[in-house]
């Protein structure tokens, strides 16, 4: 036969065509089996080139969306250029391409900064769509409206009468007033966030209470107080930190959450958030991200 397959082409082998033999004997059989054999190969390799094509469409399609989903929350640090009287810094780090996390946060006024950091249940394109949703609804209420509960109230409905998704969402979000460092906040079901203060001290966030967020309609959100000293800084994150596993399968849980901070609570809000996650990483080294990663700090420097 001697023929050889094309140079570069992995599938040439099956494109081989082999000589027909004519008669019944031993041979003429084999032959015929050979030529059987090759064409179920020829249609198992088309069908192999058929599914990489997809495989690959569907990878392109999903780096495309993870190009999108990132596109919607900032990523430019630090965003507000000539803002001495504070600094934020966040990192959103899906557990597949895309994931169901969302951050954000914008000045209201020159005044009062809006910062709302939530995880959305399941992952996937369902939960970044959800999570587009949900961050949309977000900015537009919060044109309409200032007070915390009351905007979490009015996201709650919107998001049940799309109930037939039977996704839902935790949320924090927050309003800081620039001036005088006080940050009122309501709770969706989230992560309290922590305050780490100046001196050193870390304390969670008072939980008001408030049930997550697009699941039951008619639900009542409470809003509460905390007030920031110059240099304290807000520590937000959602629960893929502290639910972060080891190859043993050990969380690294609050403990070693609040022992960061500690240790790393001095530093600048980059350096934070990049130390919190650098521990988080090297403790689950060689398991699988089970879910998205978000960390997110604000400290209130009250130099405006």
């Amino acid at each position: 036969m001697g023929l050889k397959p094309g140079a570069g082409d992995p599938w040439a082998y099956a494109v081989l065509t082999l000589p027909s033999v004519p008669g019944t004997d031993e041979v003429a059989r084999l032959s015929a089996d050979f030529a059987s054999m090759q064409r179920d190969l020829r249609a198992h390799v088309e069908e192999l080139k058929e599914t990489t094509a997809k495989k690959e469409r569907v990878e392109r399609e999903l780096q495309i969306a993870h190009t999108i989903q990132m596109s919607l929350v900032p990523r430019t640090f630090p965003p507000f250029i000539g803002r001495t009287d504070f600094e934020i810094y966040a990192v959103l780090d899906p557990a597949r391409q895309i994931g169901g996390d969302l951050y954000d946060f914008r000045l209201l006024d020159d005044d009062h900064l809006l910062i709302v950091i939530g995880d959305v249940s399941g992952k996937g394109i369902p939960a970044a769509l959800f999570m587009a949703v949900t961050r949309t609804l977000l900015r537009s209420l919060f044109l309409e409206h200032r007070e915390t509960d009351a905007v979490v109230e009015h996201l709650n409905e919107e998001l049940v009468q799309q109930g037939d998704t039977a996704m839902f969402v935790t949320l924090f979000a927050a309003v800081i007033d620039l001036v005088t460092g006080e940050v009122r906040y309501t709770n969706g079901g989230h992560c309290p966030p922590y305050v780490v203060r100046a001196a050193g001290s870390v304390e969670a966030v008072p939980n008001v209470g408030g049930i997550i967020v697009g699941i039951l309609p008619d639900q009542k959100y409470k809003s509460a107080a905390v007030r920031l000293q110059p240099g304290d800084t807000l520590f937000f994150y959602t629960d893929g930190v502290t639910e972060a596993t080891d190859v043993k399968g050990e969380f690294f849980g609050e403990d070693r959450t609040l022992l960061a901070l500690e240790e790393i609570g001095g530093a600048s809000c980059e350096a934070l958030v990049k130390g919190v996650r650098k521990r988080v990483g090297v403790f689950s080294d060689g398991a699988e991200q089970s879910d998205d990663i978000t960390v997110m700090a604000f400290r209130w420097t009250g130099k405006g």
